[in-house]
């Protein structure tokens, strides 16, 4: 699996600040490799009010509120669909994600910069869509079991997830 971390100004969702590293990277399936995209909160900024609760990652309720689910941990990740968010990716490598809760002119997350693996433009415009996750999976920490690392994150329940659109560079 290929990945390339990036990084972008921080979302503000009322309180909520939090810095993003973001990923592009390419889950294997038996139809071909998806495309996704992994926003990761590398603070673990808490959400506000979770003092003493179960932890709650700012990140991951931030896209919980925005209509993200969560995603499950199954022998296959288990993602909902999510059609209201989507995302792009510019011609100058700047991935864009927007919520149904963003105001004009303010995404969820803009990232420059970021570098795709080989193909994945073109397999994400060829499908229409991306696998979008969210939450604290340490991008920054190296490729190594990545994926076991997802369905880590989502058995604890603590990766937003959705399937969303994807608009390539126009």
């Amino acid at each position: 699996m290929n990945e390339t971390p990036g990084g972008g100004p921080p979302p503000r969702r009322g309180a909520e600040v939090f810095r993003l590293d973001v990923m592009l990277s390419a889950l294997p399936t038996p139809n071909g490799a998806v495309p996704l995209a992994l926003l990761d909160d590398p603070d673990r900024t808490p959400a506000p009010g979770s003092h003493g609760r179960e932890p709650t990652g700012a990140l991951v309720a931030a896209c919980l509120r925005g209509g993200l689910g969560l995603a499950t941990d199954a022998p296959d990740l288990q993602v909902p669909l999510a059609p209201e968010w989507s995302a792009s990716l510019d011609r100058d490598g700047a991935f864009t994600v927007r919520s149904p809760l963003d105001p004009p002119g303010r995404p969820f997350c803009r990232a420059e910069g970021v570098g795709t693996p080989p193909g994945w433009a073109e397999r994400a415009a060829m499908l229409g869509y991306i696998m979008l996750f969210a939450g604290t999976v340490g991008v920054a920490g190296g490729l190594g079991d990545f994926e076991d690392r997802l369905r880590g994150a989502a058995a604890e329940g603590m990766l937003a997830a959705g399937v969303v659109p994807f608009r390539p560079a126009s």
